[in-house]
């Protein structure tokens, strides 16, 4: 992996421990998805994130930084969010951290590889830094070992209803996160986002829970900050 995907200081992979397939509560449905031959899903929806760009606004912070630590956290607070299919046995990682698409002034998109730790201001710090790095030597190479990670992008130019990501069989366990423009429904401010995902691994009530964590976090990020 290029160097420049990676966060300064940022340390090697945690180690991983296999799940227990005979007290898996989801054994049947792991058995049922894991070899098939298509087996990401992808759910596209807006969540009320009512309040969130006036809280970024009045601390000057990044929208989409601040976006992805709030992700971060949803996710981790999950334990099938840290579940992947590691030479066809499943693990689960005790943290799992962004991987990033980065805008470029071509039009292109670089990589950037994050830490985390569930310390807003270090994973802020971290996210940026990634990002400079990504911009300052852009990377679209091949990487593995990711799989501690959760692939992270953000479509700020349209409100998307739906989006379908192309995948290689290494990735397809590592969940993907996709954002859009937010825009203003009822009074509400919503976000569009879309959760792809590994289905032996995660159902769509796992993603709906995920979600409804996210939005919580959206709308109370003074109390996560403080």
């Amino acid at each position: 992996m290029s160097t420049a995907a990676q966060s300064v200081g940022e340390p090697a992979a945690q180690a991983s421990r296999p799940v227990d397939l005979a007290h898996y509560p989801r054994r049947r449905l792991f058995e049922c998805f894991r070899n098939h031959p298509l087996p990401v899903f992808s759910i596209s929806t807006a969540i009320d994130i009512s309040g969130y760009a006036t809280a970024i606004e009045s601390r000057k912070l990044r929208y989409y930084t601040t976006l992805c630590c709030l992700i971060g956290k949803a996710l981790n607070d999950s334990p099938c969010f840290r579940h992947r299919i590691v030479d066809d046995v499943l693990v689960e990682f005790p943290v799992i951290k962004p991987s990033i698409n980065v805008a470029l002034e071509d039009e292109s998109f670089s990589f950037a590889d994050a830490d985390y730790n569930g310390c807003f201001k270090e994973d802020y710090a971290s996210i940026r830094g990634a990002i400079a790095a990504a911009q300052a030597q852009p990377n679209q190479d091949y990487r593995g070992g990711l799989d501690d990670r959760f692939f992270l992008t953000h479509l700020p130019w349209l409100s998307f209803t739906g989006i379908q990501h192309p995948y290689i069989p290494a990735y397809s366990s590592i969940p993907l996160i996709s954002t859009g423009r937010s825009f203003c429904q009822d009074g509400k401010e919503m976000l569009p986002i879309a959760v792809q995902a590994h289905h032996a691994l995660i159902d769509g009530v796992h993603i709906a829970r995920l979600l409804e964590r996210l939005a919580d976090h959206c709308r109370h990020l003074d109390s996560l900050l403080n």
